[in-house]
């Protein structure tokens, strides 16, 4: 006690003198007396903590039309027999980043349509790039496949009906107080040339709207064409899901309080952290879904986007980092136009 003393910056601010004070244990002629447990005693002072403040009330934004009510929708018809691959036409508004690379166009990033001319994806697959974006394409499932079908439980085959749409990029927003060093405000945009939603195989996500912009949730789940091998770095050709324990934010801060670049605030959600389940490379810009009702409808709203985790995925204890979509509903609906 007397080192912490010794070490603690004067005056003692509230948060620290009511941590020591919980160390008094009786007081004897008006002098208190000091219980000191086993472990070493450890102070933190938090006077300077960041205060969390609500995600900011959309409703009466200017562009609020401009995100379709019809949005989300749960389709759990088409089950199949594989174990974390998606359903078919389950996550319609998954979307894939391609890049220019040596070895030719390179998926290396998701996003979610969100309207029919935007992808919602992280800023960091869009901004400092060291391979240029070349464009987005919606409406796939299998990256191999001309054609994507799959084996229903009931033996029947079932394909997808439309082929997919491969889009010219027409604007690149990133968040402009996006930092790569710290890794925060990791969000941005994709004007796209217009997407015909009036297919099966994309449509919108619904976002954290009205009363769901303050949603607490416990499982979430994710999507993405991402690294399936870690020792090898094979990403996967089919869209797979996962579904995800939240991550107390506490919790993930002391995990990651040896690594400077990742400064988790409440802007941010973290999922995971169990053996060989997580969002991985390749997974980046995609969506953390969240099951609501919606309407008298089970509707997924994506509540985060993938952001980043550990150096290698999937690793027990570590979770994965998601940007907080309901933070930054007013910077999206500033940033879209008709």
């Amino acid at each position: 006690m007397i080192d912490v003393l010794r070490t603690v910056k004067r005056p003692l601010s509230p948060s620290i003198s009511k941590q020591l004070n919980a160390y008094y244990c009786s007081f004897a002629n008006n002098v208190a007396n000091v219980c000191c447990p086993q472990e070493p005693i450890i102070v933190q002072d938090d006077s300077n903590a960041e205060v969390q403040q609500p995600p900011p009330d959309v409703s009466n934004h200017r562009n609020l039309n401009l995100l379709p009510s019809d949005c989300g929708y749960i389709d759990t018809s088409n089950k199949i027999r594989h174990g974390q691959d998606a359903d078919l036409n389950e996550f319609p508004w998954m979307a894939l980043l391609s890049y220019r690379t040596r070895r030719g166009p390179d998926f290396k990033c998701g996003g979610t349509i969100i309207n029919n001319r935007y992808i919602l994806t992280a800023a960091h697959c869009i901004s400092n790039l060291d391979t240029p974006l070349l464009g987005v394409r919606v409406g796939e499932y299998n990256t191999r496949t001309r054609r994507d079908c799959v084996i229903a439980i009931d033996g029947s085959e079932k394909c997808i009906k439309d082929p997919v749409q491969d889009l010219a990029i027409e604007e690149i927003i990133p968040h402009p107080q996006f930092n790569a060093t710290i890794i925060s405000n990791d969000i941005g945009l994709l004007r796209v040339a217009k997407i015909n939603l009036d297919v099966e195989s994309a449509r919108p996500v619904c976002l954290p709207l009205g009363e769901h912009r303050t949603d607490e949730f416990t499982r979430v789940t994710v999507t993405g064409w991402g690294v399936t091998d870690t020792q090898t770095g094979a990403t996967s050709d089919i869209l797979q899901k996962v579904d995800l324990p939240v991550v107390d934010l506490d919790h993930c801060r002391n995990v990651y309080k040896n690594q400077s670049r990742a400064r988790i605030t409440y802007k941010q959600v973290c999922a995971g952290g169990k053996n060989n389940q997580d969002s991985c490379p390749g997974d980046s810009g995609g969506p953390l879904h969240v099951a609501r009702v919606i309407d008298n409808s089970a509707r997924y709203i994506q509540h985060g986007v993938v952001s980043f985790g550990p150096r290698e995925c999937g690793l027990e204890g570590y979770p994965g980092v998601y940007t907080r979509v309901a933070y930054y509903m007013d910077w999206i609906l500033d940033n879209i136009r008709p």
